[in-house]
């Protein structure tokens, strides 16, 4: 069920004041109907999380604490997925309508003012992406099924192409739902929402273009915990894009056997991050194989660096049944326990060396060891990858 949030506009605190003041105590009063007794869960944070508890009696119940600066809280009751909202070093309160935690009414937060105005704004484009979504995890599903089961090439042709349709049909909807977003962004300069947000549309953009959002933030912004982290990741990326020399790591790979990135000077090094739960990274690795064989005896070779770090046989299986271990095979290298725990980057990921957010990625490396070229998160679009090949080949 969709869970909705109401925020009332005619008492929240202003941006003003917020410029002045971030850090502070907050209260946050509730109430529930349909929920006299048991426990509210709060958890809220960035980078280190704190969580609480709370009795509910007759139906009202109450936290309070201090934050540095305005963050991403969500709510909960036993079992329940939660409600997901701004809160503010303020007064403020809740009011949830259904025991299920489905639908609220906030107020006191100006943060959760702006972040219910990106909701709205995007909220169209959603609505249509939902059954498309749907159709197209549906089509990579029966895909990838097809390939584990070794399904005939025209099989495959068949139901890849039924995938490609329902993936041509979803991508204008994600573009009109980014660019809604990017909308709010250039209009919201100074909310703390802008640079909260903007950290999860960073793998869809350039590091130019990341950049130019990040100069029109506030000053104050800028110097945020938000706007620190936007730094480091636009750091990242530049790391692994285009220009810059590769950041050297060394990892044991799918054998135990030891790996680093001077093993393969000289050669036309291609990383491809992937994950064995990722279908599109899955689907990727068949046309993979196919520039491999085309172009393995020119000097390209394969470094896959998998996002599996907490489920290696996953990884391991995946890496048989798509037929892939013809070329080196590496995880990311990161403590998801430690992780989890402080949310903070990791000097041993290579993922975070090579500012990559989302999978699949690819970055392609010259034989001098100097980045030539970057697909998918923060570079060029995928289908560019035959392109360069065939340029350099």
């Amino acid at each position: 069920m969709k869970k909705l949030l109401t925020v009332v506009a005619g008492i929240l605190v202003t941006f003003v004041s917020m410029a002045q003041e971030k850090r502070g105590p907050f209260q946050l009063n509730g109430t529930i109907t349909g929920k006299d007794n048991g426990y509210v869960y709060l958890r809220y944070g960035n980078g280190f999380y704190i969580e609480d508890s709370c009795v509910v009696k007759n139906g009202s119940f109450s936290f309070s604490g201090m934050l540095s600066e305005p963050v991403l809280a969500t709510i909960s009751g036993n079992g329940e997925s939660g409600i997901n909202f701004y809160i503010d070093p303020a007064p403020m309160t809740i009011s949830i309508k259904s025991p299920a935690f489905q639908e609220a009414t906030i107020s006191g937060s100006a943060s959760q003012a702006d972040y219910q105005e990106l909701l709205n704004e995007r909220a169209g484009a959603q609505q249509e992406m939902a059954p498309l979504a749907l159709a197209f995890e549906d089509a990579n599903k029966q895909y990838l099924k097809a390939i584990q089961a070794r399904k005939s090439e025209a099989e495959l042709s068949a139901l890849k192409a039924k995938a490609d349709a329902a993936k041509e049909k979803l991508l204008p909807l994600q573009e009109k739902a980014r660019d809604a977003s990017y909308g709010f962004f250039r209009s919201h300069p100074d909310s703390y929402v802008t640079a909260a947000e903007l950290r999860y549309f960073t793998a869809y953009m350039k590091p130019e273009t990341l950049k130019s959002y990040i100069s029109k933030l506030s000053p104050w912004l800028q110097t945020s915990i938000y706007g620190k982290e936007l730094n480091d990741i636009l750091e990242k990326i530049q790391n692994g894009s285009p220009g810059s020399r590769a950041q050297l790591f060394s990892q044991r790979d799918i054998n135990g056997n030891p790996v680093s990135l001077m093993d393969f000077k000289g050669k036309y090094l291609l990383l491809d991050f992937w994950a064995s739960w990722c279908l599109p990274c899955r689907k990727n690795n068949t046309h993979l194989k196919e520039l491999y064989a085309l172009y393995k005896d020119k000097g390209l070779t394969i470094l896959g660096i998998a996002d599996n770090d907490n489920k290696p046989e996953e990884w391991k299986k995946a890496v048989a049944k798509d037929g892939v271990g013809i070329w080196n095979h590496v995880l990311r290298g990161l403590d998801t326990d430690k992780f989890k725990e402080d949310g903070k980057p990791q000097p041993g990921d290579i993922y975070n060396m090579y500012g990559v957010h989302a999978v699949p990625t690819q970055i392609l490396i010259n034989p001098e060891g100097v980045i030539i070229a970057r697909f998918g998160s923060g570079g060029d679009d995928y289908d560019q990858l035959d392109t360069k090949l065939a340029e350099l080949f």
